[in-house]
């Protein structure tokens, strides 16, 4: 049974205005319990939307959302505890952090939730050991961390409320390689212990594929495709044509088969080093 699922969501802004827009299509997904997903899709196709949809801070025009086979939308008790179940960290979550201490910042989402002030305290050291932010750092102000201590003290503060689906918007935006690292290995401890759901949104089908179970491509509003990264990465040449960025590996594969190269489809950076690897010893062309 899916924990959180959407039914034909759909969404616009502006009506009425010549700036109207529809920013979510009759959209229809579903995420199992303890399953790794990515969103991705181009600038302006709906991702960030859709996101704020499952988590009840945007309520859908048509169809619903589902938490535990209930519509979160049903009443204020239950898209209350939506937000709380379903954890949102936007893109740039460093922006928003505001807090008088690193500990009281992480500390504001579960103090929310009406806990007991010893389980506060527990969370926020959970949360706090998940990102890697060190214990010293808590008495500290979040505006005198670095960057990418800022960023770990934001996802922390959504980590703290311990949502049964973590959704994060874009999480290694702006980072370098070993930045972004370290922000996917987070995330995958958080799931590993806790056993949670989560949804990454990306532009980056190397991103999908590295770390998801299943890859949902929304493309104008539209849910375009859906399926595991090797059912995605068979359609490489429309993702490009969509204006997504595929792994490096997968564009030179389709360069290679322009030139009259008979690559087999390859679904990881392994498998594409083999198949280049076995061309050139062979030396032969389709």
């Amino acid at each position: 049974m899916p924990i959180l699922e959407a039914r034909n969501v759909s969404f616009g802004y502006g009506h009425g205005t010549p700036f109207e827009k529809q920013a979510v299509v009759d959209v229809s997904l579903s995420v199992e319990k303890g399953e790794c997903v990515s969103v991705i899709g181009h600038t302006g196709s709906g991702k960030s939307t859709l996101m704020q949809l499952l988590n009840g801070l945007l309520k859908p025009e048509t169809g619903s959302v589902l938490l535990d086979s209930e519509d979160i939308n049903k009443n204020r008790k239950t898209c209350a505890a939506a937000k709380f179940r379903v954890g949102l960290c936007f893109q740039y979550p460093e922006y928003q952090l505001f807090g008088e201490t690193c500990e009281k910042d992480i500390a504001f989402g579960p103090k929310n939730m009406g806990l007991p002030a010893e389980e506060i305290r527990q969370r926020v050291a959970f949360a706090s050991k998940i990102v890697g932010l060190e214990e010293e750092k808590l008495s500290e102000s979040p505006f005198d961390l670095s960057g990418g201590q800022k960023r770990r003290c934001a996802i922390a503060g959504v980590i703290a409320m311990q949502p049964e689906v973590l959704i994060l918007d874009e999480p290694t935006a702006g980072l370098d390689p070993a930045g972004r690292s370290s922000v996917l290995q987070m995330i995958g401890s958080y799931r590993e212990q806790t056993g949670a759901a989560v949804i990454i949104v990306t532009h980056s089908m190397e991103i999908a594929c590295e770390i998801s179970d299943r890859v949902f491509v929304l493309n104008h509003g539209e849910l375009a495709y859906s399926g595991t990264p090797r059912e995605i990465f068979s359609h490489s040449a429309e993702l490009l044509e969509m204006g997504l960025d595929v792994p490096v590996f997968t564009k030179t594969v389709l360069e290679l088969r322009k030139r009259g190269y008979g690559l087999p489809d390859v679904y990881s950076r392994a498998e594409a080093v083999s198949s280049i690897l076995t061309l050139l010893k062979g030396g032969k062309e389709a």
